[in-house]
């Protein structure tokens, strides 16, 4: 981008800071020392300065607490407090060459920040240096006046020399004379000196590039710099308030039908339902999910009043924005979802400990966000649930396709399950033979049609799947890439743990069997300390991805440096600065609001929202291969351009003597037999 004002300074010229630039690409360091001057808005930032970041904001555990009782939410310090914040970043439309059609696309974080308070201080230094050369020009006018005197004052010279009047000579021997005195200089200025000096001066007070010139400029880029910081702060307000009234209307309107059935009314009628259908085993596969669901909500005394008021309206914006036709969907159920959880907080607050597991952390309740508590509950009462109907679980199994399985307990018991003994598939031997068919994706839009391949390649619908490409590097290295796929099961509890109470789990920062599971992988797949690692998640993929890559016991264990979410609600997840994420939502899709908070935007995470309304593609926008056909060549930014060039690092795309070896694990929640299955298998039904 050329930064151009109304005088017409652009970077290059002597009058415009180099080391100011409002789209300056902010790469990501592992170590933020690394970080060179001139990465930020007014170049580097300091830790300790008050422009700078929030460094570190979010949970910790008792040894490394950031946040204290009273202490601001974490979830609601990320990327946002202080005077310099990166929710302020400045969004901006991209294309590229191959572009789909009808496509729009906006990049916000990651690269670029705008913070207003640093266009109101830089513009106040450009009005104070106006000043200083104001002052300097007044000096040299004063001087041009006193220089332009001296041709009043008549000058009579004679010389030794006829053939040199002036004295212009070198020759001491025939040097100027002053009358009366031939040792002595005339008046201290020659005639020519006063005609150069009054040049000098003319051109240092007035025309192009003078004093008088740069303090016009100065001034005017002033007032350019206050215009545009005011034109953000209006776009970003009515960027924050316009959907507001959406969810409202959609409310007025439902209620206005004066036909909604409220909870004791709806209550009745799922018992009916269960009773009729013997709790699901006599209705059609999937069905059981479904009843499973509402009872789970219409049984709970806490949701009593969310029922009666809200959830026909939740499941009326549920078809609209199954539609997909407008664009909107995904900023509307983020707003109307964030309303209802705020009603619903403050009693489910009441009835949760003080404390909960957070992945691999014990943390005080008060310091998750709303939308994490209800979630937390939620999770809590699904787990409840897929006991009674598939048995008590008793472990995670995940077997990599031609290796010995390997069973951890379950999320709840053993987070991570790092707790647990695993064997490395490599240091066993039992890794497939390399050959050249593995992938080597080299894009984000490969990663997915990849990862979308691998899912479609697994025909076992009682189990999960996660795929990992193992990469051999020329130079000795190694490196590796997780591709973990989103929801398959929309019931709680059942053998597949891509399921309903994963997504709970993982949006509430509970941990989750899915979670267990790819680390689980991650080290029977021999991942060393040292290696780079990538992850992707589509939808619940890209949860349980950054909920793995903000850990610090994962952390402690693993080198995770780049991530890749599509679909994804990842707003609760506290990502450290030496990941570099790009996370991919469109507008169209709901599930990326579901957490009811908008993807934290900072120099490390680079949002992409995507517009495909009008593209013309097939399908609810959801789909992995809309996102990979939305984001298809992608580039021109240089945040994006770095995650793909580190991408391709990683997988080693394109890469002379890199061998990629593909890894699939089957993934299993283990139970005990309930009599609700035991029903079902003598009907023949699938759970």
């Amino acid at each position: 981008m050329t930064a151009t004002t109304s005088s017409g300074l652009a970077p290059g010229n002597s009058l415009y800071p180099d080391d100011l630039n409002l789209r300056t690409p902010l790469a990501s360091y592992a170590d933020p020392s690394e970080v060179p001057v001139g990465s930020g808005p007014l170049g580097q930032l300091s830790t300790t300065s008050p422009f700078a970041p929030p460094a570190g904001t979010g949970i910790r555990d008792e040894n490394d607490m950031v946040c204290k009782k009273g202490d601001t939410p974490f979830s609601s310090k990320i990327a946002g407090s202080g005077s310099y914040t990166m929710d302020a970043s400045l969004p901006y439309s991209l294309s590229w060459n191959g572009m789909a059609a009808g496509t729009g696309v906006v990049i916000s974080g990651g690269a670029y920040g705008v913070n207003t308070d640093d266009l109101t201080d830089f513009a106040a230094t450009l009005n104070s240096a106006a000043d200083w050369l104001e002052d300097a020009l007044d000096l040299a006018l004063a001087c041009l006046a006193e220089v332009r005197s001296l041709a009043n004052r008549p000058v009579v010279f004679t010389s030794l020399n006829p053939d040199d009047p002036l004295g212009l000579r070198s020759d001491t021997k025939s040097g100027p004379m002053f009358p009366g005195d031939a040792r002595s200089r005339v008046n201290a200025y020659t005639f020519v000196e006063r005609i150069n000096a009054e040049a000098a001066l003319t051109t240092l007070t007035s025309g192009a590039g003078s004093l008088d010139d740069a303090v016009s400029s100065l001034r005017t880029l002033a007032t350019d710099v206050i215009s545009a910081g005011t034109t953000y702060t209006d776009a970003e307000s009515a960027a924050n308030g316009d959907w507001v009234s959406v969810p409202r209307l959609l409310s007025w309107g439902m209620s206005s039908l004066g036909a909604i059935p409220g909870a004791t009314e709806l209550g009745t009628v799922v018992a009916a339902i269960s009773v009729l259908t013997m709790n699901g085993v006599v209705g059609p596969d999937g069905f059981e999910d479904i009843l499973q669901g509402m009872q789970m909500v219409v049984a709970d005394p806490m949701l009593d009043d969310w029922v009666n008021t809200d959830l026909m309206v939740l499941i009326g914006l549920a078809v609209w924005a199954q539609q997909a036709k407008t664009g909107l969907e995904s900023t509307t159920v983020e707003a109307y979802i964030g309303q209802v959880v705020a009603e619903l907080d403050p009693a489910i607050s009441r009835v949760l400990p003080d404390q909960v597991q957070v992945g691999s952390r014990r943390v005080n309740t008060s310091f998750l966000t709303p939308m994490q508590r209800v979630a937390y509950y939620l999770a809590v009462r699904a787990e409840q649930f897929g006991e009674n109907q598939y048995g008590a679980p008793t472990g995670v199994t995940v077997t990599p396709h031609g290796g010995s399985s390997v069973t951890v307990p379950t999320g709840v018991q053993d987070p991570f399950g790092l707790k647990t003994a695993v064997p490395a598939v490599a240091a066993a031997g039992m890794l497939p033979p390399s050959s050249g068919n593995a992938p080597q994706p080299g894009t984000a839009a490969d990663v997915i049609r990849y990862c979308a391949d691998m899912k479609g390649r697994d025909d076992d619908v009682s189990s999960g799947v996660v795929s990992i490409l193992r990469t051999d590097h020329a130079d000795g290295t190694t490196s590796w890439l997780v591709a973990v796929p989103g929801t398959t099961d929309w019931g709680s509890g059942d053998t597949n743990p891509q399921d309903l109470l994963t997504n709970l789990q993982a949006v509430s920062g509970r941990p989750s069997d899915m979670e267990a599971a790819v680390v689980t992988a991650m080290r029977q797949a021999g991942i060393a300390p040292e290696d780079k690692v990538g992850l992707y998640g589509h939808s619940q993929g890209g949860i349980t991805a950054v909920n793995v890559a903000a850990d610090p016991a994962v952390n402690r264990q693993f080198n995770i440096t780049n991530v890749l979410t599509a679909g994804s609600p990842t707003a609760g997840a506290d990502l450290p600065d030496n990941v570099n994420a790009l996370h991919l939502e469109n507008t169209g899709d709901a599930v990326p609001a579901l957490d009811a908070a908008a993807t934290p935007r900072t120099r490390t995470r680079t949002v992409v929202t995507i517009d495909t309304h009008s593209s013309g593609f097939d399908g609810y926008p959801h789909a992995p291969q809309i996102y990979a056909d939305a984001v298809d060549g992608i580039g021109g930014n240089p945040q994006i351009d770095q995650w793909t060039e580190e991408l391709a690092g990683i997988t080693g795309a394109s890469e002379d003597g890199a061998q990629t070896t593909e890894i699939v694990f089957d993934i299993t929640r283990d139970s005990t037999e309930s009599p609700w299955e035991q029903m079902a298998r003598k009907t023949g039904k699938r759970g």
